[in-house]
């Protein structure tokens, strides 16, 4: 592409500033979007290796209240594969709306807050968060969501999933 660039502009009696030009617009042309360069990973193998040998004892009950959580991806009624995607959508309780800024996400029996990892990668809106490129260790795991609305009410959900390659 480079060289095309420059073949384009050969001919013609240009100034060196828009041959410069040329050259610089087909390099960032060539380069891939930042987005697609790298997979983020979600705990460090540090805190998994912390959180497997926590004790496992079983999560509370979802409240069954408003707000209502949904994890739209991955599918984890099948094992995931790395990268994926992560979607999860809130719908506030009758006379509220969500707090997005009450949302919290932990990882595994220890409770590691991702939180900040998690939104530091993702797309938010009023309803939910998107977050692309996601890279899980392979095994079980759980995470555990939590979201409030502007009535009070909050609810807490707890997701099992399984990665592998």
């Amino acid at each position: 592409m480079l060289r095309l660039a420059m073949s384009a502009t050969s001919g013609l009696h240009r100034s060196k500033g828009t041959t410069a030009l040329s050259i610089a617009c087909a390099i960032l042309l060539a380069m891939p979007p930042a987005a697609a360069q790298s997979v983020w990973h979600l705990i460090t193998p540090q805190e998994e290796a912390s959180d497997d040998v926590a004790p496992h004892t079983p999560a509370p009950p979802d409240r069954g209240g408003p707000p209502t959580i949904y994890l739209v991806q991955p599918d984890i009624s099948q094992p995931i594969r790395n990268p994926t995607t992560i979607e999860i959508r809130f719908s506030p309780g009758p006379g509220g709306t969500i707090d997005i800024g009450s949302f919290t996400a932990t990882y595994g029996w220890l409770g590691i807050d991702v939180t900040r990892r998690l939104l530091a990668h993702a797309v938010t809106t009023a309803y939910g968060l998107v977050a692309h490129d996601v890279d899980l260790p392979l095994g079980n795991h759980r995470v555990t969501l939590s979201i409030a609305d502007t009535t009070g009410r909050s609810a807490s959900r707890t997701f099992n999933l399984t990665v592998t390659r």
